[in-house]
C-alpha cells in the first residue's frame, strides 16, 4: 500500500515537473536573457553546457504562449557567448566538423519567432554577420554554411553573394598556394591526376565566385566591392579582355569609395603588366597611390613595373617613398585585407544587432 502511495507521489511529482517545464523556458535562462538585456557583460562569459542549450532550445519549443519572449535577445545572448569563447583562446582554431553549439542554438532560437516579418528582420542580418564573425575567424567551412543557408532564405540578397564569392576566392588562392606545379607533369599518373584534380578545384572556385559576383550586381548594379572583385576574378580567369571594363567602370564611378578605386587601379596595373605593357602599368599605379597615398602596396607595384623598364632611379625612389609610408596608415590597406573580404564588417554588423536586440 505504501509502494502504491509512494508511486502515485512520485508519478505527480513528475507530471508537476513536466507541467511547469511546458509552461516556458527555465528561470536560469529569462534571468541571464535579462542579465544581457541589462547590460550585464559577466553574462556572455558564463559557461553554457551543450546539453543546456538542448534544452533550451527544447523548453522554448513547447511552451505554447512563446510569442512573448524576447528572442532577439536570447540569439545575441548565444552569440555573443559564442564571440567570448573564441576571443578567449590563445591558440589557431581548428575547424570544427560540426556546427558551433552557440551559434546553432542562436540560429534554432530565431526559427522559432512566431512573426514572419519580425522573424526576418533579424534573421537576415544575423545570418550575415555571424557568417562574417567565422570568416574573420578562419572558421571558412562553417562560415559558408551560414552564408549558404543565409542564400536559401533570401536567394539574391547582395551582400550575401558578395561574402560568398570573397570566400570562394580567397579558398581558391590559398589552394593555388599548395598546388605544385611539378606534380602538373610528375613521371606517375596518379601525381598527375591529383594535381589536375586539384588545379580543377581551383578552377571552380574561382567560377563559383565569379557567378556570385554577377548575381550580386544583378541584385544591386552599384555593389562597386563586388565589381572590382568580378573584374580580379575574371583576370585570374585568363579572362582580361572582360575583366578591364569592370574595373574601368569601378574607376568611372563618382560614387566609388577611394578603397575600392584603389583596388580598381592596382588590378588594371597588374593586368597590363601581365600583358607586357609595364609603360601602361605605371600611370594605373600612380593613380592607386593618389587614391591612398598612404597605402604601401601601389609603391611596390609601381617600382617593379620601372625595374621591368630598366628605369632604376624612379624604381628605387617608389620604393623608398613606399617604405617612408610604413605606419602612416591607421585604417586596413586594402590590398592586405583583400583576402578577408568584408570579414572586417563583422563587429560593427554585432553590435547594431546588440542594440537591436536590446530595445
Amino acid at each position: 500500500m505504501r509502494r502504491g502511495t509512494a508511486a502515485r507521489v512520485a508519478a505527480a511529482l513528475l507530471g508537476l515537473a513536466a507541467a511547469a517545464r511546458a509552461e516556458g523556458p527555465s528561470p536560469v535562462l529569462l534571468e541571464a536573457v535579462e542579465r544581457y538585456r541589462g547590460g550585464d557583460p559577466d553574462v556572455v562569459r558564463e559557461a553554457w553546457p551543450v546539453e543546456r542549450l538542448r534544452q533550451d532550445i527544447a523548453e522554448l519549443k513547447r511552451w505554447p504562449r512563446r510569442a512573448s519572449f524576447p528572442f532577439e535577445a536570447a540569439a545575441m545572448l548565444y552569440t555573443d557567448r559564442d564571440v567570448e569563447e573564441r576571443n578567449a583562446r590563445g591558440d589557431p582554431e581548428e575547424v570544427p566538423s560540426e556546427p558551433a553549439p552557440l551559434l546553432d542554438a542562436a540560429r534554432q532560437v530565431l526559427e522559432l519567432i512566431p512573426d514572419p516579418e519580425r522573424r526576418r528582420r533579424f534573421d537576415r542580418p544575423w545570418l550575415l554577420a555571424v557568417a562574417l564573425h567565422l570568416y574573420r575567424r578562419g572558421q571558412w567551412p562553417l562560415a559558408l554554411r551560414y552564408l549558404d543557408l543565409g542564400l536559401q532564405r533570401y536567394p539574391e540578397e547582395a551582400r550575401f553573394l558578395l561574402a560568398r564569392g570573397s570566400l570562394l576566392e580567397t579558398q581558391a588562392a590559398q589552394d593555388l598556394q599548395l598546388l605544385s606545379l611539378a606534380d602538373l607533369v610528375a613521371p606517375t599518373q596518379s601525381r598527375r591526376a591529383a594535381a589536375w584534380q586539384q588545379a580543377g578545384g581551383i578552377r571552380d572556385q574561382l567560377l563559383q565566385a565569379e557567378s556570385c559576383y554577377r548575381r550580386a550586381l544583378t541584385a544591386d548594379a552599384g555593389l562597386l566591392d563586388a565589381r572590382v572583385r568580378l573584374g580580379h576574378v575574371l583576370h585570374r580567369l585568363g579572362q582580361s579582355e572582360k575583366a578591364v571594363p569592370e574595373l574601368e567602370s569601378v574607376v568611372a564611378a563618382e560614387d566609388a569609395d577611394p578603397r575600392v578605386r584603389h583596388l580598381a587601379w592596382l588590378f588594371l596595373g597588374a593586368i597590363r603588366e601581365a600583358e607586357g605593357r609595364p609603360r601602361s602599368a605605371v600611370p594605373a599605379y600612380q593613380a592607386a597611390i593618389r587614391e591612398l597615398p598612404d597605402s604601401q602596396t601601389p609603391y611596390v607595384a609601381l617600382s617593379h613595373a620601372f625595374h621591368r623598364l630598366g628605369e632604376r632611379a624612379p624604381s628605387r625612389e617608389a620604393l623608398r617613398e613606399g617604405i617612408s609610408r610604413g605606419g602612416r596608415r591607421h585604417e586596413r590597406d586594402p590590398w592586405l585585407g583583400y583576402p578577408w573580404g568584408q570579414s572586417h564588417e563583422a563587429e560593427a554588423r554585432l553590435l547594431a544587432l546588440r542594440q537591436q536586440a536590446v530595445r
